[in-house]
């Protein structure tokens, strides 16, 4: 790391309308460096980093970029400049392939770009040489790639511009421990290239593992800038929310074993996985653990209805279950929680009413007339009560935080009650506080009587959320962890040695170990991922 700023942001102010999103920051980044930006959702970031890339006009402030200043909101003389962002939600044409979107991230004028007809061979050095472990067909289209690995191609997509400064935006939201050990690899080797970065990340471990230093932000402010080495995971929560903070995860009701099953799945197998066998009570809440790529995917959306099965036999509350639509699963009370929630569960443009209310409108209507009053009466108490932080009803669901729009998405389940719910990545991309509100939501569902199926790649979460947590390598259930057994590192370690996890049985950390033992349900301590 020098002395030399490759980025400066100086007095940057934005409102819009009558929200102020930044007042008066002040940020820069080094040569070398590793600078990470953390806050709450709405704290600023975005709009922070929208600012630095040209994309967001400041009503007042200076950016620099390589010591040159950005003299207008333009996103192609940020790039001139020297600026490459990784999107959070993405940036490539998702009906075109890999190699396409890599052509024209590299732009024109560039010493390394190809002629056009040798782009496939191109693109296949390009990743291999960015040591991203991106094992990625050339021919593929980027829409067929899994959320882990369009993720790691946005970043992919940034590097390959050779950048001065690289901003990246919530890189590890969908990635787990080996794709973060991975993407953190090229990260550091970017840095001693001497690349200034800007890391922005609600995983607090992450951020102190990879950053020099860190600055926090809430409501739209500077709270400071500190040394990662000598700051604490705690301490940062703390000034992240502006008081002290205990993550705590809500105590789970015991279990009768009377309780009457819910799920009941035997002999299930799908496209990349299976067989696998095992049941849910009503009132539980039970994890899905195990490194990304091992069927865990494949598997929610066979339960959900959007991939059919191949073999086996599912009842959900006494019904057995074809599972060859969602239309069908809906019905006989499973509800998906996707993971991509701004693709695949929420329709962005229209309000937090209709996106609640959407699959229950039956319950609003009489004699095929929606009852306007009644609709707008239950999605107040459910905003109330989630916490959901909105203007108003009908504000559209693109302009909230992550964390409110997966509210809004929980907000479905109280007003469908399913049997089953299928949570997958629950906390994804979502900020400390709005964390443990999701987690409330959840086990309120499980005390309400539903069964809760939690896919996460955080084992802390797993292990503080969950009854108990099912382990799967290859496709198959290899283990499962029963509640009294039930901690981060019982979860690592029956992750590493699962069959199916060669790249961690050749490296002892190709998964995060947590910091500390036991559940740390009533912990003072926030969790690995408190901040995810």
């Amino acid at each position: 790391m020098t002395d030399e700023l490759v980025l400066e942001l100086a007095g940057v102010s934005r409102q819009f309308g009558a929200v102020r999103a930044l007042r008066s920051v002040d940020f820069d980044c080094r040569a070398g460096e590793i600078h990470a930006l953390v806050g709450e959702n709405g704290s600023g970031k975005s709009t922070l980093l929208g600012v630095a890339s040209g994309f967001v006009d400041p009503d007042r402030g200076t950016v620099r970029i390589g010591g040159r200043p950005l003299t207008r909101d333009s996103p192609t003389l940020a790039r001139r400049l020297g600026l490459a962002m990784a999107y959070q939600d993405g940036s490539a044409v998702a009906a075109e392939p890999v190699k396409n979107n890599l052509y024209v991230a590299a732009g024109r004028g560039l010493s390394h770009r190809p002629p056009y007809h040798r782009r496939k061979q191109w693109a296949r050095q390009v990743l291999v040489d960015l040591d991203l472990d991106l094992e990625l067909f050339p021919d593929a289209p980027v829409g067929s790639l899994s959320m882990a690995e369009r993720q790691l191609f946005e970043v992919a997509k940034a590097l390959v511009t050779d950048p001065k400064v690289l901003l990246l935006d919530e890189p590890t939201t969908a990635l787990g421990p080996d794709e973060v050990e991975t993407l953190h690899r090229a990260v550091v080797a970017c840095a001693r290239r001497g690349v200034g970065v800007v890391y922005v990340s609600h995983r607090l471990p992450e951020v102190l593992e990879v950053a020099h230093r860190i600055t926090v932000l809430r409501d739209g402010q500077t709270q400071g800038t500190f040394d990662a080495a000598g700051t604490t995971e705690s301490e940062l929560v703390e000034r992240i929310v502006g008081r002290p903070f205990e993550v705590a995860f809500p105590t789970a009701d015991e279990i009768s074993p009377e309780a009457d099953v819910a799920l009941d799945v035997d002999g299930l197998q799908g496209q990349s996985f299976g067989p696998v066998s095992f049941g849910l009570q009503r009132g539980e809440v039970v994890g899905v653990a195990g490194a990304e790529g091992n069927g865990q995917a494949q598997l929610f959306d066979c339960l959900a209805g959007r991939t059919p099965p191949r073999a086996g036999r599912v009842t959900c509350a006494g019904r057995d279950l074809t599972l060859i639509s969602t239309t069908e699963a809906v019905r006989a009370g499973i509800m998906l929680l996707a993971g991509d929630r701004k693709r695949e569960a929420l329709m962005g443009v229209l309000g937090v009413r209709v996106n609640a209310t959407v699959q229950s409108l039956r319950r609003f209507s009489r004699f095929g007339l929606l009852r306007r009053r009644a609709e707008r009466a239950a999605v107040e108490q459910l905003i109330e009560r989630l916490e959901i932080r909105t203007p108003s009803l009908d504000q559209p669901v693109e302009f909230l935080s992550g964390g409110n729009q997966q509210k809004v998405s929980i907000a479905r389940t109280f007003l469908t009650e399913p049997a089953v719910i299928l949570a997958y990545e629950p906390t994804q991309g979502v900020d400390v506080g709005s964390r443990h509100d999701i987690y409330r939501a959840l086990r309120a569902r499980a005390a309400a009587g539903a069964a809760i199926l939690v896919k996460s790649s955080d084992p802390i979460e797993l292990s503080g959320l969950c009854d108990r947590v099912y382990v799967m390598s290859r496709g198959t259930i290899v283990e499962e962890i029963p509640g009294d057994e039930l901690d981060e590192v019982r979860i690592v370690e029956a992750i590493v040695r699962g069959p199916g996890m060669s790249k961690a049985a050749r490296s002892p950390l190709g998964v995060a170990m947590p910091k500390s033992p036991g559940r740390h349900v009533d912990s003072p301590e926030p969790s690995v991922s408190s901040a995810r």
